[in-house]
Order: C-alpha cells, then structure tokens, then sequence
C-alpha cells in the first residue's frame, strides 16, 4: 500500500514509517519537523523564515496578538501547495492529530480537505493534546492531570495554552470534522485512551511504535556513583509536572550528594537528547500521566530505569500485572522515598533496566506495531 502520514512530534510517525516500509509498504511522512526537535520529514511544510530574524519573529507574534492570525501560515500553506504532487493518491492517510501541520483552524482546515479529498482511507492518530483530550480533563477525568497546575494557580493557564487552545471553537470544529471523516482513531496509550471512552470510532489501545533496532543497551554497571537524568523541555515544564521531580531531587542531594550525580538538560534537539542519558542509571521523565512516552521508552530501551506513568491504570489498560517502571506520582514525598529505594539498593537498579528494555521489545517494536496499524487499515 501506499500510506502518507501526516505531522510528525516525538518521533510516532517516523517509527510508524520505519515499521510499514520494513513489512513492504511505500510511505511518505508529511510535516515540519517540530520546531527545535527537527525530526526527518519527506516532505518539510513548515518555515524559519521569521524565526531567523529577531525582528521578523517579533513582528510575526505582535501581528498575532494584534490580529489572531499567524503569518507563517501564508508560508506553510504555500509550502503545501507546491507539494500537492506529492502527497496525493495514496491509499491510506492518517493524521497525528487535527492540527497535525501547526495552522491555525481556517488553513489548518483547507489542507485537511483536501487531503482527504486527495487520497484513500482516512484515519486519525490520538497520541497528544487534541479535542476529545482537553474536553475530557476539563470535564470528565478523575485524578490528577496535566491540567492541575492550572487548578492550583490559574496564573499557569498560559503555559498550557497549548493544551487549552484546543477547547476553542475553531480547533473543537477541525477535530469533530476530521473524526467524522475519518475511519478510526487509534490511541497510543492510557491517558488518550481514557479520553475516547464514548468515542465510537476509537480503537484499542495501539501503544507508540518506537524503531527499537536504534537504540542499544547501554547500561552503566559502576553503582559507586547513581546517575540521575532528567531533561526539561520548558513549554512542557508544568504539564509534565518536572517541578515535583525538581523539588525531590533537591531533598535528594541534601542526603546523598556524595553518592549521586545529577544531571538536567534543556530543550535539546533530539539527536543530542538521545545521547545525554547514555550514563544515567534512573531518568525522570513526566509525573503527570498514566503511561509512558517517548522519552520514556527510549531511555528504557537503554536500560533506565524511568520515572513515568505505571499505576493501575497503566496495568488494566493494558492487561499485565507488573511493570518495570517506577510510577511517578504527583506527592514529592513519595517521589523521594522511591529515589532512596533505589539509590540505597543500587544492584536492582541493573536487572530494573534490563527488565524495562524487554518491556519496550515486547509491547512498542515498530515492526510489530505497525502490523497492528495494518489490521486496522485492512
């Protein structure tokens, strides 16, 4: 089949595309790389026309806020036309998401339509902030959520505008019309799943592919000294909840600093984010969730042992009864109490990491995963 996947962030579509063309299919991954992470893209629809001027960019945010229209959606969509020739005739076209090319609604919306017109079967992808997801944490879910630290200090709300923005009607209509075209919406994990509870067009449960062949083990087997790894990507800092994890580890250094090593980093692109873990034993990735993503499962992969969502939730969506991944709860005291687990019994911190790469092997191989997508096309 020829298949055209549309958007492209943390990496689900480029493994996704790794996964069908090793099973035999033709695939072209249409997106803009997202920002600063620039994944590879067959065909880029994006530009950093303004963002290479200071004075363009802001121009560009001033005329924003001013008007509500983006200008650097004149040079996506011109990007788009030019590349129509490519991204037609295909028979299946899945969306990572409604806004999966970064527009605003109005031209978001256009190439859409025509997307669909254009090509096959349609199907959407639900593995980030959408519609169905900020309406269900504003209504519906129980629990915490990446939503409370804006329940806690509404001064937050802007940092989570990415979230929040798909509550207005534009973005609410460009979903809903998407959904109504489309054949199916496949979650990747729990937290998107339990937002498609009444969605009747959601599948199981697919979990994130991820090109496992790409990254070794690479365990640090030296326990004298217990690294610990945490990267923060600033626009994501409240809604991953890294401030619990900040907050813990400075408890942590007051006790152990002669036996541990810490190490944060920020906003780094992907390929230098991959590589500044190698040494690690823990990583801390998100609080906030109920599953792993993708920074979670590569640094499992690698033996790491991860801080990240796998509590009951993780277990019953998911049909299994143990899990090799620490569930990082929003409660700083439980979030130190578990480091010092780990940190005064540094043996289990091997056999956990060699535990949660056959996790990953078993549950999110892109070869794998991308047979599941095909049973779904099919």
């Amino acid at each position: 089949m020829r298949i055209l996947l549309v958007g492209e962030y943390s990496g689900y579509h480029n493994a996704l595309k790794h996964g069908l063309q090793q099973l035999g299919h033709k695939v072209t991954l249409v997106g803009d790389g997202d920002g600063f992470k620039n994944y590879p893209v067959d065909v880029f629809i994006g530009s950093d026309w303004f963002r290479r001027n200071w004075f363009r960019e802001k121009f560009k945010v001033a005329w924003w806020k001013l008007t509500g229209r983006n200008l650097e959606d004149n040079l996506r969509y011109a990007s788009f036309r030019e590349s129509k020739n490519k991204l037609k005739d295909h028979d299946i076209v899945q969306f990572i998401n409604s806004n999966a090319l970064g527009c605003e609604p109005a031209v978001e919306l256009k190439m859409m339509q025509w997307l669909v017109a254009n090509n096959g079967k349609c199907y959407l992808a639900a593995c980030g902030d959408d519609a169905e997801y900020a309406q269900y944490l504003m209504n519906d879910h129980q629990g915490y959520s990446i939503l409370d630290p804006v329940k806690k200090d509404v001064r937050l709300k802007p940092y989570l505008g990415h979230t929040y923005k798909y509550l207005e009607k534009g973005y609410q209509e460009n979903y809903h019309w998407l959904v109504q075209h489309c054949e199916a919406v496949i979650p990747s994990n729990v937290d998107y799943a339990m937002a498609l509870t009444n969605q009747k067009k959601a599948t199981k449960i697919i979990p994130a592919p991820v090109q496992t062949s790409r990254h070794e083990l690479t365990l640090n087997t030296d326990l004298s000294t217990i690294e610990i790894f945490m990267g923060i990507n600033r626009p994501n800092y409240y809604k991953k909840g890294i401030y619990y994890f900040e907050e813990a580890l400075k408890r942590i250094k007051e006790k152990y600093n002669d036996q541990i090593k810490i190490t944060i980093a920020e906003n780094l692109p992907y390929h230098e984010y991959i590589n500044s873990f190698s040494s690690a034993h823990i990583l801390l990735d998100q609080v906030l969730c109920y599953d792993q993503g993708y920074n979670a499962l590569e640094a499992m992969l690698k033996g790491k042992v991860v801080f990240a969502g796998a509590g009951n939730a993780y277990k019953t969506y998911h049909a299994v009864d143990q899990v090799p991944v620490i569930d990082a709860q929003p409660d700083v005291d439980y979030l130190v109490a578990q480091l010092v687990e780990l940190i005064e019994n540094p043996e289990t911190l091997l056999e956990k990491g060699r535990q949660a790469r056959e996790l990953v092997l078993e549950m999110h191989d892109c070869v794998k995963i991308a047979s599941r997508f095909l049973e779904v096309y099919n």
